[in-house]
């Protein structure tokens, strides 16, 4: 008896091990062909921003001319894997910033934030000035249920709020059965504010510095 039990452990064991190394394998396809999602500054990205808060340029001049920046971790002193690790709570993640330091909204910021909905991460682009929400729009998403929620959605309900609020739009639009892309929506918005509440003044020191050295260069 002692023997089948052993025996049987060690089966469970080896199922187990098995088991775990396909999953493994599986992940280590999955990063192969779908490789983690990194922001970068591109002429999409910046056609995007340019629309929620504008240069004063053409998308082209605005991504060739340096209107719109990506800043570095260090420029700003926040790891972002390690922000996101302490606010994990919040269920979802800063990923990049970006500055605007020169153009008709020069010192403006941008937060590019995702939270997990029903079907993919949405990847929200959310733009600041002077402590407020000047624009957002959705950066990637692909959510079947998205298209379901109104196509003003950023500018009835954020544009004009200050950092300092907590994001929660409105419950009614539950209604449109697009729950869980709207639980998305809140939480990158929401993790977005946050993170401009605790650095934004670093954020516009910053800004300021390239925007001096902005006027230095053309000068």
């Amino acid at each position: 008896m002692k023997n089948r039990s052993l025996a049987a452990a060690m089966k469970a064991t080896l199922v187990l091990l098995i088991i775990s190394a396909v999953c493994v394998a599986v992940l280590c396809l999955c990063n192969m062909f779908f490789p983690k999602y990194v922001p970068v500054l591109d002429a999409a990205t910046a056609k995007l921003i340019n629309g929620i808060c504008e240069t004063g340029r053409s998308d082209k001049d605005a991504f060739d001319g340096g209107y719109i920046v990506l800043l570095r971790e260090d420029e700003y002193g926040v790891t972002l894997s390690d922000y996101n690790k302490s606010n994990k709570s919040r269920k979802a993640e800063v990923l990049a910033v970006y500055a605007q330091p020169k153009g008709v909204n020069a010192g403006a910021y941008i937060i590019e934030s995702q939270a997990a909905g029903r079907d993919g991460n949405i990847i929200i682009l959310t733009a600041y000035r002077d402590g407020a929400i000047v624009g957002a729009t959705v950066k990637k998403q692909g959510e079947s249920y998205f298209s379901k929620l109104p196509a003003d959605l950023f500018q009835s309900n954020v544009v004009g709020r200050p950092a300092t609020d907590d994001i929660n739009l409105p419950a009614e639009l539950e209604k449109t059965g697009a729950t869980l892309s709207l639980t998305a929506v809140n939480n990158a918005l929401g993790i977005s504010n946050v993170f401009v509440r605790s650095y934004g003044d670093k954020l516009r020191e910053v800004i300021n510095e390239l925007s001096k050295e902005t006027l230095e260069t053309n000068d």
